[in-house]
């Protein structure tokens, strides 16, 4: 009987090693995209080849450039749970490093960390008129996404400073801002993003954006960044007041 049992679980471990190693990478897309495209439509994985061992695939998010993704199962996190997978996003102005852990009704991303190039980010800043200088990193940033939309949302991203132009009644605004970060964040489904400078060791907030899972974007810009970059400003009694809101739909 133990004998058994012992042959019967080899038995399945091989079978599942072997599903890992040759299951195409397709199929299992098959299974999740209804539910991605439901909670985030934006999203779009194309050209896929190879199986969950290792493959590739174009990545696509709204109107950015799109990217390559190369992935390579962590089989020393199968312990963990789930089906954890290294992945590595590279594409014009952009290469990003994460892991990301499928789940039968979920999908995790940690440790996402990376760059993104003036070419990548000025692709958002275009519906606003706006354009910058200078590349943003991001460190550590953790997303989750159930069957309901975005379940987790923390990290870091860091802007190392530079020129900012905008639009202007004259023409074209030009102002200079130091390096800025950050902060993500998830309030109820909506994801997070408040801006600051880092001052005398605290964050003095300059912008917050707060995007909704049916792709609306609202922007509020504190009197706080006019003073920082020397621009004149709705008169207010506090520099967290908004002096500008912008809203626009992204996908």
């Amino acid at each position: 009987m133990r004998r058994s049992l012992l042959y019967t679980s080899i038995g399945l471990v091989a079978f599942l090693g072997f599903l890992i190693t040759y299951l195409p990478a397709s199929l299992v897309w098959a299974q999740f995209k209804d539910k991605t495209a439901e909670v985030l439509p934006a999203l779009s994985l194309l050209k896929i080849e190879g199986s969950l061992w290792n493959g590739q695939a174009d990545l696509r998010v709204g109107d950015f450039t799109p990217s390559r993704v190369t992935w390579q199962l962590a089989s020393h996190r199968l312990l963990a749970g789930g089906l954890p997978v290294q992945i590595n996003a590279t594409g014009t102005g952009h290469q990003l490093l994460a892991l990301m852990t499928l789940k039968p009704s979920s999908i995790v991303l940690e440790h996402l960390s990376g760059t993104l190039q003036p070419d990548y980010l000025n692709q958002l800043g275009a519906r606003f008129g706006l354009s910058t200088s200078g590349d943003v990193t991001l460190e550590n940033i953790q997303l989750g996404v159930n069957q309901t939309g975005l379940s987790a949302a923390t990290g870091r991203l860091n802007w190392a400073g530079g020129q900012l132009t905008f639009p202007d009644p004259r023409g074209t605004g030009l102002i200079n801002l130091p390096p800025l970060q950050g902060h993500i964040s998830l309030q109820d489904k909506d994801f997070s993003l408040a801006v600051s400078q880092q001052k005398n060791g605290l964050d003095a907030q300059l912008v917050s954006l707060l995007l909704k899972p049916d792709g609306w974007v609202k922007v509020a810009i504190k009197a706080r960044l006019f003073k920082l970059a020397q621009l004149p400003w709705p008169s207010s009694d506090s520099l967290d007041d908004t002096a500008l809101a912008l809203e626009e739909k992204l996908f």
